[in-house]
């Protein structure tokens, strides 16, 4: 009777020590990946300004765009309007994207200068003031109409949006800011030869209990026609996109 002998046990060959370092620190970095992915889904943006304190600016920002465009029309309409902000695909009620549009009239709107030169001379403009451009295009369809858009952003996270389609707006947008009590709104009178408090003036429901009659009674930022000293006060594809805090 032959009795086998027993196999001898192999031991796994040791890792060397750089080996467990490298895996380890592979490891610790992936979970900090993901801890900062967690954390900035969860951490509301910086902003500049809150919602009151964003209108001052924005407008601002609407009457220096008119004042390189000469002999400008004028608007016909200016209202405020808010863009919901998203967080984790949900609406967020503490944050909101005011959009104010300034709007020609269907008249004004078909002019060459105001469809074509006003494009090219805000572009030029907003680089010069080192605006990104982030939104520049134009189309032409069967029936020989055009549409273009320029938009541009500044550091501040304000958005501008000069749009040429069936009329002619233009649009600011504040991008997502912490939202403010109505008791915080000041008025701002428009630009572009709007009357203020006028009935083409439409922001009469962030003052609830009317515009002061001294707002009422200043002067509209008017057109600038040529023989006037101008002032410097300081697409669906694109309005579609999702404002993610």
């Amino acid at each position: 009777m032959t009795v086998e002998e027993p196999i001898p046990k192999t031991s796994k060959p040791k890792k060397p020590m750089w080996l467990k370092l490298l895996v380890s620190g592979v490891v610790l970095v992936a979970i900090g990946i993901i801890v900062m992915k967690v954390y900035k889904m969860n951490t509301p943006p910086e902003t500049v300004y809150t919602q009151a304190q964003a209108y001052a600016p924005m407008e601002a920002a609407a009457a220096d765009a008119v004042s390189v465009l000469p002999v400008f029309p004028g608007f016909e309409k200016r209202d405020w309007a808010e863009l919901p902000c998203s967080h984790n695909g949900k609406d967020d009620g503490k944050y909101t994207n005011i959009e104010i549009r300034y709007m020609m009239s269907v008249e004004d709107s078909q002019g060459e200068q105001v469809r074509g030169q006003y494009v090219e001379l805000l572009r030029e403009h907003w680089l010069s003031l080192g605006y990104e451009i982030t939104y520049d295009s134009e189309t032409e369809y069967d029936d020989g109409s055009v549409s273009r858009n320029i938009a541009a952003q500044r550091d501040d996270g304000i958005s501008l949006w000069y749009r040429v389609w069936g009329g002619v707006d233009l649009l600011v947008q504040s991008g997502c800011v912490p939202v403010s009590d109505l008791s915080e709104f000041e008025y701002v009178p428009p630009a572009g030869g709007i009357e203020p408090g006028g009935e083409n003036d439409l922001v009469g429901e962030y003052f609830p209990e009317g515009i002061p009659a001294e707002e009422k009674s200043a002067d509209a930022v008017a057109p600038f026609a040529e023989d006037q000293a101008v002032t410097d006060l300081f697409g669906a594809e694109y309005r579609a996109r999702e404002y993610e805090l």
